[in-house]
């Protein structure tokens, strides 16, 4: 998992989540035009239970160096 992106875009997706969240949807499709190009742009939002909580996490903490 790629967990190495600006802060910004973290901000972005969470409040896209939060605006699909409110809307009643999990997942979009759609297609998006970036620096002249078009991108077929996918989101899908997974909700993480208790039990796996610490897991989630772990993978998103840079490693620590021995």
């Amino acid at each position: 998992m790629n967990t190495d992106i600006p802060l910004s875009i973290s901000m972005a997706l969470t409040d896209l989540s939060r605006q699909m969240l409110e809307q009643g949807q999990t997942q979009a499709d759609t297609l998006v035009c970036a620096k002249g190009c078009l991108y077929r742009a996918s989101m899908t939002l997974e909700p993480v239970t208790e039990e796996n909580l610490q897991d989630v996490i772990n993978e998103y903490l840079p490693e620590k160096s021995s």
